[in-house]
Parts: structure tokens; C-alpha cells; sequence
């Protein structure tokens, strides 16, 4: 190895044993079987201290509000259920009950949900409901109450987030000011169960991707606090195939409760692809490592619902990771197959995955493309340090993805190295459009690079000036 790849490492290990430390511990690789919980939708996940993940969604009777835990995300799927309020055969809540929400706030365990008469099933209404027990799979829930949002209209689709200590209520409604379906907005919440000062409207429909197949839909927030900045996704247009996330922001410093401090994308962040069709209303979650961000949302495995887009049951819970851009912005990607437990680095062109080319465990092994086919060779630990670059850690050898040399010559070597923390294992995740993204090595300030076009098995991959072609487009899957 050159004396520029030693005189690296050294100075590596030097930084590290004066901050006194070792390597930062490694997230995980992510392998999921989706979808992880069938005919589940607009799911709601809690990580709890007690090591559960506690789960909630629409089920597609609309007349319960169920709740299971697993200690592991894949494990929800076969838990145990047990409903916390059912539909009653008459009355105010004897209608449709969609999309509940679960916290835990000041000792207590809390629901919110949207339900409607019978009579008028959507005429929705906002409800929360309580339980005092460690385990809510156990004890008793109180009794429905309302949630009051200021004025009477149609309402659905709860999210508590907290921000610098400051807790929040998120929330559609229709406005009587539009035609529009849903608004979203935003109030401080006074306790668990009410808000406190006036309603916010930080989104409506404007974009003509937000009103396919009606006439504006903009639901389903679902927050998140992360690299100094405050994100909101949300869901938009039909809940058919059309269905599709989008995203606000806002700096964790701002006054959230200033329509001018959120900043909407004016793109799609996550829609239909790869044979997953409508992903749209979900909630966001950490892995059993406890650091790497999962996306859970729900989607259909067919593009026309039957009978209809409310009553057909097959809107499943999935999960994925989720990535990181170099502005700090989360990204979403695409939607992952049915088909792909172990999703690889898939590149447009080739159509093919990075690949530990003939499982060479040498270090300084060349990076290849394969046929992906979810082996051990083409599982990579995307693991995000310091809030802007991935290591990413092949499972086969256990060594990192690397710029061998620190070259930054058009066409240097990318291999695999013991993981060390240097700028030539530092990738940064550069959003492309479409759920497509580039990976830019710091050391080299290039682009992972199908180099000369070769969609053959075998192919050498190597680092070339960023550029965006499909040489350098990746996606997992």
C-alpha cells in the first residue's frame, strides 16, 4: 500500500487516541421482509424505553383502534394484538376510525385518532384516549374524548412531535376558505390532551402533484427532528397509486408556529416505483441499533385498488432505511421491491449491484458490479457519522468502501479497506431527482462511477468527476 494510504491511517489513529476514544460504534444492516405487517396502513410506531416498539395503524374494518409490540421491527408483523377502543353500534364514534397515533407524555400512555358517525362516516373528528399502565397492551384505556382544534370541520391524522422541549400537535382539517380536502396545521400543545393559542396553517395544496385524482390533498404529517432542522412529511393526492409523500422543513430554532419559517419542497420526495404503488402515510422510527433512521410508511402491491381506494384491505405496513443528503435533508429514495430482503447499491445503467467481487476478502479488493442478488458480497452498513457522510461497511469482509489511494485522478481505484474513519471512507449521499442519488467520496471529490458504461458482470467501478449520469446513479434495492 503507498506511503499516502499509511501516513493516512497513522494520522487516523492518532486522532482517535487523543480524543480518548475509540471507533464509533457501527449502525446495522438493514434486512427487512417486506411488507413487514399486512393490510395495516397510516402506521404510527413508538420506540419505548422498555426496549418495545409499540405499533398503530387504520385496519380495514375502520372500527378499532389496535395496538401490538415486538422487540424488533420485523417482529411486529406476528405480534399479538389487542384492540384499546372499538366502534360502538350508534353514536358520534360508530362510523369509521382512521389513523391513530401513539405517545407516551408525562407517565402515561396516549392515542389519537379521528372517528365519525355512522350516519356520516366522513364527518371525522379528532378523539384521544388514555392509559396509566407501563404496558398498554394491558389496563384500561378511558374513555373517547375530543380534541378540540378550534372550529368544527372535517379532521383526521394526528402527530405529537416535541422540539426543544416544546411539544406539538400536527393535523389535517378541512379549511373553510378552499375547496381543497385538507390543510395541515400546527399548534403548541397545552398538557397532552388540548392546545393552547390559535391553529397555524403551514401547508395546503398548490402543487398539481398534491391534487391527482382530487381536489387537494395535503394529510398525514409525520415529523421529525433531525440535524438542526424540523421535517414534516406528509401525503398528497388520491390514496391509489397516485398517492405520494411530500416534505416540509423548518430550522429547530424558528418559530414553528410561523407559517413563513416552513419551507415546502416542491417536488415528491417518495412515490410509486418498483412495483409499490401509492406509498404515502406512515411515521419514521430507529432501528434496534437505536441510531439508524427507518421509514415506515404503507403502499399497495398493485396499482388499482378494488372495489375502491378506501375499502380495498391491501395497504401494507413496509419499512426502509432511510438516508441522509449532504444539505442535511433527509432522503427518501425509493421504494424498495416485495422481492428484495437484503437491498443492494443498484445502479440505473447496468441495472446491476456494487458488488465484493468473487468474495475477495483482500484488502484493497476492487469493487464490481454483479447481478443483484441480496448475498452477503452485496450487503452494505450505510452508516451515517457526524450528521453528513456514510462508512459503508460491506457484510462479507467486514472493510469499508474506499478511495484506495486518496487519488483524485478521473478513474481512481474504489475497493475495500479495514474501516478507519479517513475522508477516502467518507461518502456523501447527493440527491439526483426521482429517488435516485450519487455517492460524492470526500477524499477524492468524485463520484462512485461505472466508468466506462459496462453493464457486464465484472465491471470495474472507479471514481470520476460528479456529473449525474447513469454511470453514477444508485439506488437500494
Amino acid at each position: 500500500m503507498a506511503l499516502r494510504r499509511r501516513s493516512a491511517l497513522l494520522l487516523a489513529l492518532l486522532v482517535l487516541l487523543l480524543a480518548g476514544s475509540a471507533v464509533p460504534a457501527s449502525a446495522q444492516f438493514i434486512s427487512v421482509r417486506n411488507p413487514v405487517v399486512s393490510q395495516r396502513a397510516d402506521t404510527a410506531i413508538y420506540k419505548h424505553t422498555d426496549g418495545y416498539y409499540y405499533m398503530t395503524a387504520s385496519v380495514p374494518d375502520y372500527k378499532r383502534v389496535e395496538l401490538r409490540r415486538a422487540t424488533t421491527l420485523q417482529g411486529l408483523g406476528s405480534a399479538a394484538t389487542t384492540n384499546a377502543f372499538v366502534a360502538p353500534s350508534s353514536g358520534a364514534l360508530s362510523g369509521w376510525i382512521w389513523a391513530p397515533d401513539i405517545q407516551y407524555i408525562d407517565g402515561a400512555w396516549y392515542m389519537y385518532f379521528s372517528a365519525s358517525p355512522g350516519t356520516a362516516r366522513f364527518d371525522q373528528r379528532l378523539y384521544w384516549i388514555r392509559n396509566t399502565s407501563a404496558n398498554p397492551m394491558t389496563g384500561s384505556w378511558s374513555a373517547p374524548q375530543r380534541f378540540n382544534t378550534g372550529w368544527e370541520s372535517f379532521q383526521l391524522d394526528a402527530a405529537v412531535f416535541v422540539n426543544r422541549g416544546v411539544r406539538y400537535f400536527a393535523w389535517a382539517q378541512d379549511s373553510p376558505s378552499t375547496n381543497f380536502n385538507s390543510h395541515m396545521y400546527i399548534a403548541r400543545m397545552n398538557g397532552a390532551t388540548a392546545i393552547t393559542g390559535s391553529a397555524v396553517e403551514i401547508a395546503r395544496p398548490t402543487y398539481a402533484w398534491e391534487k391527482e385524482g382530487v381536489a387537494g390533498v395535503v394529510e398525514g404529517p409525520s415529523p421529525l427532528v433531525k440535524n438542526g432542522r424540523v421535517y414534516i412529511a406528509y401525503s398528497a393526492s388520491a390514496t391509489d397509486s397516485r398517492y405520494k409523500l411530500g416534505l416540509l422543513s423548518s430550522w429547530d430554532t424558528a418559530d414553528l408556529l410561523n407559517p413563513a419559517s416552513w419551507y415546502k419542497h416542491p417536488n415528491p420526495v417518495f412515490q410509486t416505483a418498483n412495483g409499490v404503488y401509492g406509498p404515502g402515510h406512515g411515521s419514521f422510527t430507529v432501528a434496534e441499533d437505536g441510531v439508524t433512521d427507518m421509514l415506515v410508511y404503507h403502499a399497495r402491491d398493485y396499482a388499482t385498488p378494488n372495489p375502491d381506494a378506501l375499502t380495498d384491505p391491501n395497504r401494507h405496513t413496509r419499512m426502509q432505511q432511510l438516508l441522509w443528503r449532504e444539505n442535511g435533508d433527509p432522503f427518501f429514495g425509493q421504494p424498495i421491491p416485495s422481492t428484495v430482503t437484503n437491498p443492494g447499491i443498484r445502479g440505473q445503467f447496468s441495472n446491476r449491484c456494487v458488488d465484493n467481487y468473487n468474495r475477495d476478502t483482500t484488502l484493497g479488493a476492487l469493487v464490481r458490479l454483479y447481478d443483484c442478488n441480496g448475498g452477503t458480497a452485496q450487503q452494505w452498513e450505510l452508516n451515517y457519522k457526524a450528521g453528513t457522510y456514510y462508512e459503508i461497511r460491506n457484510r462479507n469482509t467486514g472493510t469499508c468502501l474506499d478511495d484506495l489511494n486518496f487519488s483524485t485522478a478521473a478513474n481512481a481505484d474504489v475497493g475495500l479497506y479495514t474501516c478507519n474513519g479517513s475522508t477516502a471512507q467518507q461518502w456523501i449521499v447527493q440527491d439526483r431527482g426521482s429517488g435516485w442519488f450519487s455517492l460524492r467520496n470526500v477524499a477524492g471529490n468524485m463520484c462512485l462511477d461505472n466508468y466506462e458504461w459496462n453493464a457486464a458482470n465484472g465491471a470495474r467501478l472507479s471514481l470520476y468527476t460528479c456529473n449525474g449520469t447513469g454511470a453514477q446513479l444508485w439506488r437500494l434495492g
